[in-house]
């Protein structure tokens, strides 16, 4: 499984996207429907090695954003940046706690992390993308 797969998955698994959204939620690979409300996970442009190690092993970093789709007004805006506040929090959780997404043997996790707060990429008439930058941070063992 690809670590942009795992990241995934293991969003999916974020208490507070249920919370924000009344039915299931999916979580898309760089793909964001127009309907909201849906998320998605984006790979985006970053210098993959963090560090490398003589023994070739090497730190990675694995940058991405988290996007939403939703509606788009007074109190859903405030909805909006009341989840994302969550989000970020739980992705500290998550480090604190060691609970990371589910990497094959020759990965290990060490932290995940927004590097911005949630903010808005874009409106339309009744809804809005929404974005948080993250970076995920794995040693990747040499093979």
């Amino acid at each position: 499984m690809s670590v942009i797969s795992a990241i995934r998955d293991f969003i999916a698994t974020c208490p507070y996207l249920d919370e924000f959204e009344e039915t299931f939620s999916k979580v898309d690979i760089d793909f964001l429907e127009e309907k909201p409300t849906n998320y998605m996970v984006e790979a985006v442009p970053a210098e993959p090695i963090v560090k490398r190690y003589i023994n070739g092993d090497s730190i990675r970093r694995a940058a991405f954003h988290f996007c939403s789709r939703v509606f788009w007004g007074d109190m859903e805006n405030i909805d909006t940046s009341e989840f994302y506040e969550h989000f970020q929090e739980w992705l500290e959780d998550c480090t604190r706690d060691k609970v990371f997404p589910k990497l094959d043997s020759t990965k290990e996790a060490r932290s995940i992390r927004a590097t911005t707060n949630g903010y808005m990429v874009d409106a339309e008439a009744k809804t809005a993308r929404y974005t948080i930058q993250c970076e995920f941070i794995y040693l990747q063992k040499r093979r």
